[in-house]
């Protein structure tokens, strides 16, 4: 049977409606959801407001599904990867690159406004986050029976730190500061967690994972 929708948390929409979300995503991963409007949406795609409001009646639920679809389709990609990789760094190499690349789409200031106006897709962020931190931990066990991580370190503690970094630095605040984009920022700080873990002789190449210097 032809497929006629496509999941999207609890609520099913309709295939046809997947292009709107998808140039809504980036129009507002780039400028922001304050700025965004239906109105405009519809007049870019040359579509009927009734149209839009018929499947989600208001702004506010169809910001939310533009930014369930987005993540969504992150979570979706992590999770697709192999639960007991036989090569760790790979394991890890693959996931950092699906973040790096979802993250570089957005702006801080987007970020900032998803966790101000949406708290609940913030909390799934958030838990997704955590998630992949242990994943990517058990990872580094794994690298270090395999004598690419330093013996000498405790990785309960490293796991307990990179948490909290991640919980209390990474946060959009954080980010609105400073002038490095997102993506920069999160490949120096993989690169500083890796290459400080790796055995001597060992290295990370961050930039192998996040497709080149910019």
């Amino acid at each position: 049977m032809k497929q006629e929708t496509f999941p999207l948390s609890n609520k099913e929409l309709p295939l046809k409606f997947r292009p709107i979300l998808e140039h809504a995503r980036f129009r507002i991963m780039q400028s922001g959801i304050r700025t965004f409007t239906i109105e405009k949406l519809a007049s870019d795609l040359k579509v009927s407001k009734k149209t839009i409001y018929k499947i989600l009646p208001s702004k506010e639920e169809f910001v939310e599904a533009v930014l369930l679809y987005h993540f969504e389709e992150l979570f979706s990609k992590v999770q697709q990867l192999p639960d007991h990789p036989e090569d760790p760094l790979r394991y890890i190499s693959l996931t950092l690159n699906i973040i790096l690349r979802q993250i570089s789409l957005m702006t801080a200031a987007t970020m900032y406004e998803i966790k101000l106006y949406y708290p609940q897709v913030w909390r799934q962020i958030e838990d997704f986050q955590a998630g992949v931190v242990k994943n990517l931990l058990n990872g580094f066990k794994q690298a270090r029976q395999m004598g690419l991580i330093r013996k000498e370190l405790k990785l309960d503690f490293v796991t307990g730190l990179i948490m909290r970094i991640v919980q209390s630095v990474f946060q959009p605040e954080f980010f609105i500061n400073y002038s490095y984009t997102i993506s920069e920022m999160v490949r120096m700080f993989i690169d500083l967690i890796m290459n400080g873990m790796m055995e001597s002789g060992c290295h990370f190449d961050i930039r192998a994972i996040a497709g080149g210097s910019d």
